[in-house]
């Protein structure tokens, strides 16, 4: 870094502290649809966890209590995935438009929308940096999504915003046992997770002279899946950082499959902490006259 980068209150201190985290193989792969297209089918899995329910329900109630949430406003789920999130916001806004890469995701939501009657959802299958907005949102609405590994994207959701940001994300602590001993054994070294974390959105945002108001969960995620479609996923995961060979991905399956239970279910659980970051533009407005 440069002299002038190393003051942590200007953002090209975290422009640039940013430029590693967006090199790399699980970046590049995690930028396109097809990656996600294949973790559509299993991704809601997570929603029979009681922590990760309660996280999100935790969220929507917090957004609503500061207003982020209300029947006048219109919001943007930026990779919003199958719409956890989305369909929540829905029954609580005016509009909610979804925009998401992978056709296998947003066909997940659809399914929702659908099921839950909600005429309110706008679903758009876009690449973000080829999105174009007529309007700004009183709400844009970003979680767990590798565009947070962005300054570039920080500032285009803080531009896209009427009023209200919100990020939720990782916040040090994402720890599957059974994931750290496989990608050791294949790729012979410790897995060490360097994606997307509450660091740089935090501290970007910080240093633009924004602040945000944190709330910080802790959670036990349990995934319970019949065994192959378990090591399916854990092969998923791993291709993220290189092509497996056959062999290898028999291993993974193998390892999985002996930790069947008598009904052929695997119960794997990652241990978690994340974090919503909720930013209201109005806060810098205020004045001392």
């Amino acid at each position: 870094m440069t002299t002038k980068n190393c003051n942590p209150k200007d953002p090209a201190f975290w422009e640039e502290y940013a430029k590693d985290l967006q090199k790399g193989p699980v970046n590049k792969k995690c930028m396109k649809p097809d990656t996600w297209d294949k973790a559509a089918a299993t991704y809601d899995d997570l929603d029979r966890c009681a922590d990760y329910r309660n996280q999100v329900n935790a969220v929507i109630d917090i957004l609503q209590q500061k207003g982020a949430l209300d029947k006048e406003n219109f919001i943007i789920d930026i990779a919003c995935g199958t719409g956890t999130y989305a369909v929540k916001m829905a029954t609580k806004s005016n509009k909610v438009v979804c925009l998401d890469i992978s056709s296998g995701m947003l066909q997940k939501l659809r399914e929702k929308a659908e099921k839950l009657q909600l005429s309110n959802i706008e679903i758009l299958q876009q690449d973000w940096h080829e999105f174009h907005a007529n309007d700004k949102y009183d709400l844009v609405f970003v979680s767990m999504t590798p565009l947070l590994r962005s300054p570039e994207n920080i500032r285009r959701f803080l531009d896209l915003s009427r009023r209200f940001l919100s990020i939720v994300t990782w916040a040090g602590v994402r720890e599957n046992q059974l994931l750290k001993k496989l990608y050791r054994e294949i790729m012979g070294k410790d897995l060490k997770q360097h994606g997307h974390d509450m660091i740089l959105p935090f501290n970007y945002i910080y240093s633009l002279g924004y602040a945000p108001h944190l709330t910080f969960f802790n959670g036990c995620w349990e995934r319970l899946r019949p065994a192959r479609t378990q090591a399916e996923n854990f092969i998923w995961r791993l291709e993220l950082y290189r092509p497996l060979a056959r062999e290898e991905k028999e291993l993974v399956i193998n390892r999985v499959e002996s930790l069947a239970d008598s009904d052929g279910m695997v119960s794997v659980t990652t241990r978690v902490r994340t974090c919503l970051m909720l930013i209201d533009k109005k806060e810098i407005e205020f004045s001392c006259s």
